[in-house]
């Protein structure tokens, strides 16, 4: 394993724990995206950073909980109006202080609308060689 992501699962409480390999179980599924650690953190991406884990012990994150945070999420379909804005233009976050309060038929749909979001934002970085070659 690499060091970056020792540091980062050894800084964790024993509950961000839980909670963040819960949301991890629930990105699984999307294969498209490729967990890295960046800013201290876990970041998923695809053809850029599509969302990540912010636990409250790796600073300057949450106050208290573990953040799922959408990086365009203000582009998001909220309906239920369930994502935190704070005073951000454009990341907002679901936080969780346990993981029986994760419900993935609630988060699911939000990954999915952002992953989609992704492709229509950015192309991927291996085929904009074949746009500009006629």
């Amino acid at each position: 394993m690499n060091d970056k992501f020792e540091l980062f699962y050894s800084s964790l409480t024993e509950t961000e724990l839980s909670i963040v390999l819960r949301l991890k179980e629930i990105l699984k599924p999307f294969e498209t995206l490729e967990e890295r650690i960046s800013y201290s953190v876990l970041y998923y991406f695809q053809n850029s950073r599509v969302c990540f884990i912010w636990p409250a012990s790796i600073k300057p994150g949450p106050k208290s909980g573990v953040q799922l945070g959408f990086c365009n999420g203000y582009l998001l379909n909220d309906p239920k109006q369930k994502l935190e804005k704070e005073n951000r233009k454009q990341v907002y976050c679901l936080t969780f202080h346990s993981p029986e309060e994760i419900d993935s038929k609630l988060l699911l749909p939000y990954i999915q609308n952002a992953v989609e979001i992704d492709k229509t934002l950015y192309k991927p970085k291996k085929e904009t060689k074949h746009l500009t070659q006629k």
